[in-house]
């Protein structure tokens, strides 16, 4: 492969946010460009569009997981085959922690252009763009500019068709057992594409472009944002992005949990029953498949993001009735145990991706109270979905979800630096979405999570129990 390193196409500078207060700004800043450069292939073929948005296969957005094998298929599945969809397929953008090359392209056609970003070790690989001979595959190093331990981990996919294009976020990387024998999520949404018209800027695309200018992704690539009408996405993206110092450009101003802070507050001006949300009868359920150094104080400020205020707005509504300690009955930390590890029925394969340290858990600030089992939605599988469910209300039944690529770690959703005592706020690069206006139920012991009357599959149950005393979590070490 021939090497070109990538540039840089903004000079804009930002600033860490360092301030709780900022961190929680509601503004969020709009990437815009009047180029008409366009892809010149798209161009030629799309000048007729016309497309209903009815004939599109998922126009409003769905939520799926990933078929597992040995288990029959049903209409909550898919397979990436499902996802791709090669035979309508023109090209792609991918992009992945793990990679599987071969099996990847084992799922196109030998003719679509692929363009991959991935994740990789900036010590002995070089940052940039890489292009295979025949033009078809190029691969994107992110920059890593002063990142101690570097993960590209955001899992995103732009399917390129004809009329339309298919917007996918997902937890699974682009490696045959994450699509097979261990459980994710994925939210697909088709989206009417036109190359002949440029279509009105939306919150959801201005994200979207941030999102793969700050990956590195060929600015070609994010021109074709432009001619997506993305008028009824109404889900809302979180990214991460590793923020040292030694990084110079950013496109967003927020990222992780203070990019959750900005959602959730802007979902409370527009929700009545957000608006009226009581710190109280407010749970947040957090799962990852990897477990990070958490804390009390992490829980508390995950627990502010979450529902969009600051500590001192909570304690104002609770009229300080609400201690930093009931924030870790109101936090539940989900992830599988040791038992759970060793039932699974894919053994060791399947064992090996759930993460989680035995110094983390036995540290004296762990908190362990916050901890819980699930019972996941396949009898003797491991999960490997990242999810963040909040409920709110007397029964819990309102509130939204968070799917996509980050594990509840400091690592991904980044930590509230208000004294720049550290030199990274977030380490890695993540991607996901936020799906408000969730209603969570529980009918005659049958779960039921729906999105606007659409059903969302969970992989797994909505009840989950605290660790037992003699639960530990499933170690990898």
């Amino acid at each position: 492969m021939s090497i070109k390193l990538n540039q840089n196409d903004s000079d804009s500078d930002k600033n860490e946010l360092d301030r709780f207060d900022q961190l929680m700004s509601d503004d969020v800043i709009c990437i815009s460009d009047s180029s008409d450069s366009l892809n010149n292939e798209h161009a030629q073929s799309s000048t007729s569009n016309n497309l209903p948005q009815t004939e599109l296969p998922f126009p409003d957005g769905v939520v799926k997981l990933t078929h597992m094998s040995g288990e029959n298929k049903s209409d909550d599945c898919v397979t990436l085959k499902d996802v791709i969809q090669s035979d309508k397929l023109r090209k792609a953008l991918v992009t992945t922690f793990v990679l599987d090359m071969e099996w990847l392209k084992s799922h196109f056609r030998a003719d679509t252009k692929l363009v991959i970003v991935q994740s990789y070790n900036p010590t002995i690989e070089l940052q940039g763009v890489l292009q295979s001979a025949d033009g078809l595959t190029t691969i994107v190093n992110p920059e890593f500019a002063g990142v101690k331990y570097p993960v590209m981990h955001s899992k995103i996919m732009l399917l390129f068709y004809d009329k339309y294009v298919r917007f996918v976020a997902s937890s699974a990387n682009l490696i045959e057992i994450d699509w097979s024998i261990m459980q994710n999520a994925v939210f697909i949404q088709d989206i009417r594409f036109d190359g002949s018209q440029t279509f009105a800027c939306t919150q959801f695309g201005t994200t979207l472009a941030q999102a793969l200018r700050d990956l590195s992704v060929p600015e070609p690539v994010v021109k074709q944002l432009d001619h997506m009408d993305m008028s009824r996405v109404r889900v809302h993206i979180v990214t991460s992005v590793p923020t040292p110092r030694a990084r110079k450009t950013y496109h967003a101003d927020a990222y992780g949990m203070a990019r959750l802070a900005q959602i959730t507050r802007q979902m409370r001006r527009e929700s009545a029953v957000l608006r009226q949300i009581n710190p109280i009868e407010t749970d947040v359920y957090c799962y990852g498949s990897s477990m990070g150094k958490l804390s009390s104080a992490y829980l508390r400020d995950f627990y502010c993001c979450a529902l969009g205020m600051t500590w001192g707005e909570i304690e104002r509504h609770t009229r300080h009735m609400f201690s930093p300690q009931d924030v870790e009955q109101r936090v539940k930390v989900g992830f599988h145990t040791n038992d759970q590890g060793n039932a699974n029925k894919f053994g060791q394969v399947s064992r090996m991706c759930i993460k989680c340290k035995t110094d983390m858990f036995t540290d004296a600030d762990f908190p362990s109270s916050s901890m819980h089992v699930i019972e996941p939605a396949v009898p003797r599988t491991l999960v490997h979905a990242k999810l963040v469910l909040m409920r709110t209300g007397a029964e819990r039944r309102h509130g939204w979800m968070y799917l996509g690529s980050h594990n509840f770690t400091p690592g991904a959703w980044g930590w509230l630096n208000r004294q720049q005592t550290s030199l990274t706020y977030v380490n890695n690069y993540e991607f996901g979405v936020v799906i408000p206006d969730i209603c969570y139920e529980t009918v005659f012991g049958r779960d039921s999570v729906t999105w606007h009357g659409s059903k969302i599959p969970l992989p797994f149950k909505l009840a989950w129990t605290r660790y037992k005393e003699t639960d530990v979590p499933c170690f990898s070490d």
